[in-house]
């Protein structure tokens, strides 16, 4: 490694603040160098094992209490995709309803396309934002759970919220973890998300996984869900075709938007 290319590299991990994150078009941008450069750079980076991990569009820190990217990170990656996951899910959603959606940032933007629907509704949620989405929505009522915050992620978790969860039945849930793999499958980095997501599952009669093309093949730590407990799997285009197949083998509905 020349020393510009150290130079470069040190300079990106200084740039990198703690419980935040850089986008690569911006350090592209910023060093006049090409992208792949900068992602070449994120490897070094994330070999170097000092807290750094990297993430579709950019890298961030990892706290040490919660391994997860930071929510407004989440919120930026794949904003086209996750619009699309947004209206086919919320054209599933009959009046009348209740619904359960998790702390994800897909479930954000599955909130404000049910908010345009304008539609007699329930909402669970165990997420702030979410929640607090539906502030001015007199057709739309919301049960935020208690618990535990979860601050970088925005969402409540713990025994409190689990107990609140197992009062309700739902007619539909939304999950969208953070992997899904072939022998574990919906798993997550978090215990306690894990937990959360796995009642909400239980809890409710029609139950989907959303989740993007970056999120299929591999695990994190905590099993949420098999496979065949869910009713559909709903992803993008982009997925590479051996998961397609994967889907037509196990027999489970899915959609790409």
């Amino acid at each position: 490694m020349n020393m510009k290319a150290k130079e470069r590299i040190q300079s990106i991990i200084n740039q990198i603040p703690y419980n935040g994150f850089i986008m690569i078009k911006d350090l592209s941008t910023s060093f006049n160098v090409t992208e792949e450069t900068i992602r070449r750079d994120l490897n070094k980076i994330v070999d170097m094992n000092i807290g750094v991990r990297k993430a579709h569009g950019g890298a961030y820190r990892i706290h040490q209490s919660d391994l997860a990217a930071p929510q407004c990170f989440r919120q930026m990656m794949l904003p086209g995709i996750k619009q699309r996951f947004a209206a086919f899910c919320a054209s599933l959603i009959t009046a009348d309803s209740c619904i359960m959606l998790d702390s994800s940032t897909t479930s954000c933007y599955i909130a404000n396309k049910i908010k345009e629907m304008n539609k007699r509704v329930t909402v669970i949620t165990n997420s702030i934002s979410t929640a607090g989405s539906f502030g001015d929505s007199e057709n739309i009522e919301v049960i935020c759970v208690g618990g535990n915050l979860r601050k970088l992620n925005g969402s409540l978790v713990g025994p409190n919220a689990i107990a609140t969860l197992e009062k309700y039945c739902a007619d539909y849930c939304f999950v969208s973890p953070p992997s899904v793999d072939v022998k574990f499958g919906l798993t997550d980095h978090n215990e306690e998300e894990a937990r959360i997501r796995e009642c909400m599952i239980r809890q409710s009669k029609k139950c989907y996984v959303v989740a993007d093309h970056t999120k299929f093949g591999w695990s994190g730590v905590h099993r949420i869900a098999t496979i065949d407990s869910m009713d559909m799997i709903i992803t993008d285009s982009e997925i590479e075709q051996k998961w397609v197949q994967w889907f037509k083998t196990i027999g489970i509905e899915y959609k790409c938007c």
